[in-house]
């Protein structure tokens, strides 16, 4: 069972290099191969959901293999450089919903005609690297993936997108790179401080003197960092180096404008990997990194990470507002919501850090079924425009009915993962900033409105004549969305199925900083 999250993460990267293998002009062979690698991947990532211990608050499954030695430049100690896997209560529900959503976007991707060999390597190989990124129980193996990510989206973007694409995609190459950058350098701060408290050395160190050890362990990492506290003014610098990383990496107001372009000119199958897990790779790491790791610095700047959340929160719902493309809709109804999330973690609250877990796993099922039912739509109408959409209930019952359950989980229907998502996260924050949380309250109202102005507007009302031949959802459609529904409703009506791995984790981080 150790070796669980390691295949995981190897079965779409072994998967990708098969297919290079196979001839281009087979192109069903390819879809078998890729389906079948996602398969197999969200099977063992399955059972490592059921197999993990809801009691204990430390990484599962662990597996190492050192990758590369080196004279250590802060020590004496070699650095041992490693891949390293390991799962907690955070990034076990992560791994689980890269799973779900890479074999949906792998079923979607059967609209791809062209290039079809290329575009299932580079969909294989993101998803092994976002798989590889939640699993990571190392910062070398962390940032390793992230960057994986960062280079299988640009291509899927630049090669299989609209005609803007190449734009888009050089527009999301940047904001990601610079948020790399700002990451890397919190890495190396994080590491190299936690190395020079662990060995009880004086602020001397700070001025020149070294550390007799550099450890990039993330489980060594988060043990130091319950065994000795950073100087405030150390964490104060880290934790604003990591928020920096994760304003640009989720992009939130104002390093927002890259996502709605990226969503616009993507494919249906890459934005429902971008918006349904990417998105939420900003988010993990300010709960795994600046969190967990940084607690003084999170205290000293909650009040800031509210505030930033809420105004994503207001600005992602109001430009919705304006928005005539479905894409661009999502694209900032996703910025409204990762803001409800950034409120929820300044709540310093056990059941505000549990929602914004939870909203991470609903917004991304939500996020990406959204995806899949107005890419269905598109792919008989011809459009994302909504103004040229209108009665679609009639020749597409199916699929608007699913778009309407998406759009009501969305906005927080009860029995929906959306409802009890938003109601724990509003619960820890009106706790700790009442006016901050009604003023997202407000947010989550104009969320309504204009998803289900746009649902009234596709769906409902006179159907155009060219639409009236339109078929419904084909069986692979049926399968995929209903997945998501049921999914989606699991969580609404029996939260515990994602509440028990979560809790332990959660009421640990939030007994260190004070929630």
């Amino acid at each position: 069972m150790n070796d669980a999250l390691f295949l995981t993460v190897l079965l779409p990267a072994l998967a990708a290099l098969f297919v290079l293998f196979v001839p281009a002009r087979a192109a069903s062979a390819v879809r078998g191969v890729s389906l079948t690698a996602q398969l197999l991947a969200l099977l063992f990532a399955l059972a490592a959901y059921i197999g993990f211990n809801k009691g204990m608050a430390v990484f599962q499954f662990p597996f190492a293999a050192t990758w590369l030695t080196v004279p250590n430049a802060f020590g004496t100690t070699p650095l041992v450089i490693r891949f390293a896997f390991g799962a907690d209560g955070i990034s076990m529900p992560l791994i689980l919903l890269t799973g779900v959503v890479g074999l949906m976007a792998s079923m979607r991707s059967h609209s791809i005609h062209e290039r079809v060999k290329e575009h299932y390597f580079w969909q294989l190989l993101l998803t092994a690297g976002l798989y590889g990124v939640f699993a990571s129980a190392d910062l070398f193996t962390f940032f390793f993936f992230l960057e994986a990510t960062l280079v299988t989206t640009y291509f899927l973007i630049s090669v299989w997108g609209n005609e803007g694409r190449r734009r888009a995609a050089t527009k999301f190459l940047i904001y990601r790179g610079l948020a790399s950058v700002v990451l890397l350098a919190g890495f190396i701060g994080l590491a190299y401080s936690y190395a020079v408290q662990a060995q009880g050395a004086s602020m001397q160190v700070y001025l020149g003197f070294a550390p007799n050890f550099l450890s990039l362990s993330i489980p060594q990492l988060i043990s130091e960092a319950g065994k000795f506290q950073l100087s405030i003014a150390a964490q104060d610098a880290l934790y604003l180096v990591f928020l920096l990383a994760v304003l640009v990496e989720e992009a939130f107001v104002p390093f927002h404008t890259w996502l709605p372009d990226a969503h616009e000119q993507a494919d249906t199958g890459t934005n429902m990997l971008i918006g349904g897990v990417l998105m939420k790779i900003g988010l993990y790491i300010l709960l795994r990194f600046a969190v967990e790791l940084l607690p003084q610095g999170l205290q000293q700047f909650a009040w800031l990470t509210g505030l930033l959340g809420v105004i994503s929160i207001i600005y992602g719902a109001l430009v919705a507002l304006a928005q005539k493309d479905w894409r661009r809709l999502i694209a900032f109804s996703s910025i409204s919501h990762m803001g409800l999330v950034l409120l929820a973690i300044a709540s310093l609250q056990a059941v505000g850090l549990q929602g914004a877990v939870f909203m991470l796993v609903s917004s991304g099922l939500l996020t990406a079924l959204l995806f899949y039912a107005v890419g269905a739509q598109a792919d008989r109408t011809k459009t994302f425009e909504i103004k040229n959409l209108g009665g679609l209930s009639k020749s597409l019952p199916v699929i608007s009915g699913v778009l309407l359950v998406a759009a009501l989980g969305s906005v927080g229907l009860p029995g929906m993962s959306g409802f009890i998502s938003e109601f724990a996260l509003f619960l820890g924050s009106f706790a700790t900033f009442p006016w901050l949380a009604a003023v997202g309250t407000l947010g989550m109202i104009l969320v309504a409105l204009y998803l289900l102005y746009a649902m009234q507007r596709t769906t409902f009302g006179p159907q155009r004549t060219e639409y009236d031949q339109l078929a419904d959802a084909r069986p692979v459609e049926y399968v995929a969305m209903a997945v998501f529904v049921a999914l989606v409703i699991l969580i609404g009506v029996y939260p515990s199925v994602l509440g028990d791995v979560v809790h332990t984790t959660v009421q640990s981080i939030a007994g260190r900083i004070g929630g």
